[in-house]
């Protein structure tokens, strides 16, 4: 090997350092980023977010999201899981105290959430129901909506309950009315999504349909638009404490994410890849380019002594 082939090996060898160095310095800005990847809702794999009317929790009636086999199990009451409702927000759109929208079956009063496990519900019959009391087993069906069955996404709009409960509304696309809620609501929807998930359900691959139903990228978000979120899957599994993050440092995480896979050349690469996955591929091509670099100095030096 002559001298200047050594040396422009080395120098190859030299930027790779760099570039793990590089890589090393800013996996950990990158993992400060995406501390805002995970999903905060804690023990639960999907966030369902509902508008109910002004009378759904009159005469405290037990609010419940109903799941259940088949139809007729839901209609029976047999074997039925009840999900109670977990939070509140006033959407200002959606609040009872906006006189506008008025729609025409009833007055609104803002979104309440349902965290479910996705296995709990995926392919099940569903339906929003108002009980005369939380003894399930001896409760009566005061209200409720037609069942459905849920399918890969449904959750990722609003769903708003119309006509006396006679059917749930879904607005979707640019042109929805969800797009009007204010931005502490899109913080509590957001709050049941993995960025760093691909599952349409509650990861990225959800960002298209969150960023027209909900007019993601079109707000003015302020530094106090904050949500809670959790720095790794194992804090969310663990139930730890999650840490604040800014809304719209999620939403770009998510947009992030979203378009990786779906408009690599962009990104130069196909898919969204972990920092330290990648330090550790830098790092193990330097390592080897090290080894082959000794390899050839080993033989440059028998040649010359020779």
């Amino acid at each position: 090997m002559g001298k200047s082939n050594f040396k422009a090996v080395s120098l190859f060898v030299v930027g790779l350092l760099i570039s793990a160095s590089f890589a090393f310095s800013n996996s950990n800005n990158y993992g400060k980023r995406m501390a805002i990847a995970e999903a905060s809702n804690t023990g639960a794999d999907i966030r369902i977010s509902v508008v109910r009317p002004v009378f759904w929790d009159d005469a405290g009636a037990y609010q419940t999201l109903r799941i259940a086999n088949s139809s007729s199990d839901l209609d029976s009451k047999t074997n039925v899981t009840y999900v109670t409702m977990s939070d509140y927000v006033d959407s200002g759109y959606y609040s009872s105290s906006n006189s506008s929208p008025s729609f025409t079956e009833y007055d609104t009063d803002g979104i309440i959430f349902y965290d479910v496990p996705l296995a709990t519900i995926s392919g099940k019959y569903f339906d929003l129901a108002r009980l005369s009391s939380t003894d399930t087993a001896t409760a009566d069906v005061w209200t409720s909506t037609p069942n459905e069955t849920f399918t890969v996404g449904l959750n990722n709009s609003i769903w708003r309950i119309f006509n006396n409960a006679g059917g749930i509304y879904r607005p979707l696309g640019t042109s929805a009315e969800s797009r009007a809620i204010t931005n502490q609501a899109v913080g509590s929807i957001l709050y049941g999504y993995f960025t760093c998930s691909s599952n349409e359900s509650n990861g990225f691959e959800a960002y298209a349909s969150l960023r027209d139903n909900f007019d993601l990228e079109g707000r003015t978000y302020l530094d106090t638009d904050v949500l809670t979120d959790y720095e790794y899957y194992a804090n969310y599994s663990t139930n730890r404490t999650g840490i604040s993050v800014k809304i719209a440092d999620k939403v770009a995480a998510m947009k992030l994410a979203y378009e990786a896979v779906h408009t690599p050349e962009a990104y130069n690469f196909e898919t969204f890849v972990d920092s330290k996955k990648l330090l550790s591929i830098v790092l193990l091509i330097s390592l080897v380019s090290l080894s082959t670099l000794a390899g050839y100095g080993i033989l440059f030096r028998k040649k010359k002594t020779a």
